[in-house]
């Protein structure tokens, strides 16, 4: 079932953000290496006067593990003080999806920009009821284990609360609170997982909490599509038995992210580097992992899991332009193209990973300024996936 107590924490913490953001200081110059963006913000602001936009959707995409998946719902982004005119606009994408296999996915996430960006706010909450498959723990293990109702399937009931709110520091720097709540319910499982020694170790119903603390270096020029600057962010989570987690463990995140534009307007050349390592008593549901829409598009999430993950990943991004102006006088397309190479793994440590290829195209369409809706096809090793979804990988 769905902890209640979860949701309506997302949505406190959400406010609370708000509220905290209108009591700070003036926004300072953000430098020179941002006036291009900053006018370009200007000029928009002036149109949309800092009101909010709302962009609904009904799409339609496909994964390995969802199948055929119809999604609704919508982009909203707003300003959360309308006359600051180079504040970024803070933004909710969110859909609520329901598959060809009798999946249902709900999920949400705000990148939240406060009173002169001296607060930022990041949650996302995800909510997963679906029959899925679980390999087991290792890279061997997702190679060489053949899905099937006798060796990997199951019915996974899953939800994620997550939220860090970060301070300004200095004039890229940042650091803040993590929290993490999450919930796993797995039944109907197949002889060979009632027997695996992870599932018997911690069973099949787990929950886990999470407080943790993360510091940033940010000079990127938007954070939901950037076209230049670069982002580090380094956070540790500690898990434990309070807010109702059940087991104790850690875990380090290290993200590294470069953005350079590509000598013409809307062309950049994007990267990234991202590890996840944990230590302790980690249960099966939350070792590192591999094949979200937001790492190595194309393989199915889950299949690859273990205490440590590290993957790479190289993007070219190209919006097009018109040849000749618009009504408003614009000579900017809406639609775009992105390609990307990439490779990760998992293991229990830096010297035990086995490299996985990762590569793919998709199609990019701007719904509200710098904002796009992108169709992503992915390819791994034996697999492929398609994915909708709003603004960009990383």
């Amino acid at each position: 079932m769905i902890d209640t107590r979860a949701v309506l924490l997302y949505l406190f913490l959400s406010g609370l953000s708000i509220q905290f953001s209108w009591a700070q200081d003036k926004k300072k110059n953000p430098g020179n290496d941002l006036i291009l963006y900053n006018i370009d913000s200007i000029r928009s602001a002036k149109l949309e006067f800092g009101r909010s936009i709302f962009t609904p959707f009904i799409v339609p995409s496909y994964s390995p593990e969802l199948e055929f998946l119809v999604s609704a719902g919508g982009l909203y982004s707003f300003k959360s003080q309308k006359e600051d005119l180079l504040l970024d606009r803070s933004t909710l994408p969110f859909a609520v999806g329901y598959s060809s296999n009798g999946s249902l996915q709900v999920t949400a996430k705000l990148t939240f920009y406060g009173k002169q960006d001296k607060i930022r706010a990041i949650g996302e909450f995800w909510l997963k009821d679906m029959p899925d498959n679980y390999w087991g723990v290792g890279y061997a293990n997702g190679i060489s284990r053949e899905i099937s109702d006798s060796t990997t399937s199951y019915q996974r009931q899953w939800w994620k609360f997550y939220y860090k709110l970060v301070r300004r520091l200095g004039k890229y720097t940042y650091a803040g609170p993590i929290m993490d709540l999450s919930g796993t319910k797995a039944s109907d499982l197949n002889p060979l997982m009632e027997n695996d020694p992870e599932i018997m170790e911690f069973g099949p119903d787990i929950r886990n909490s999470g407080l943790g603390f993360a510091i940033q270096y940010d000079s990127r020029d938007l954070i939901v599509n950037a076209y230049h600057g670069w982002y580090l962010d380094l956070s540790t989570i500690f898990y434990g038995e309070f807010l109702g987690g059940e087991q104790t463990f850690q875990s380090v995140e290290i993200d590294y992210r470069q953005y350079k534009n590509m000598g013409k307007e809307r062309r950049t050349l994007a990267w990234q580097i991202k590890s996840r390592f944990t230590f302790g008593e980690v249960p099966w549901s939350d070792l590192s992992q591999l094949g979200t829409p937001f790492d190595l598009r194309g393989y199915r999430w889950g299949r690859f899991r273990d205490q440590a993950m590290l993957f790479g990943l190289l993007e070219y991004r190209h919006m097009f332009n018109r040849k000749r102006p618009n009504k408003k006088g614009s000579l900017k397309s809406k639609s775009g193209f992105a390609a990307w190479i990439g490779t990760g793994s998992v293991g229990t440590g830096i010297g035990e990973l086995h490299w996985l290829p990762n590569y793919g195209v998709g199609y990019r369409f701007e719904t509200q300024t710098r904002m796009n809706v992108r169709v992503d096809y992915g390819f791994g090793r034996d697999s492929n996936a398609i994915y909708v979804t709003f603004n960009e990988a990383f």
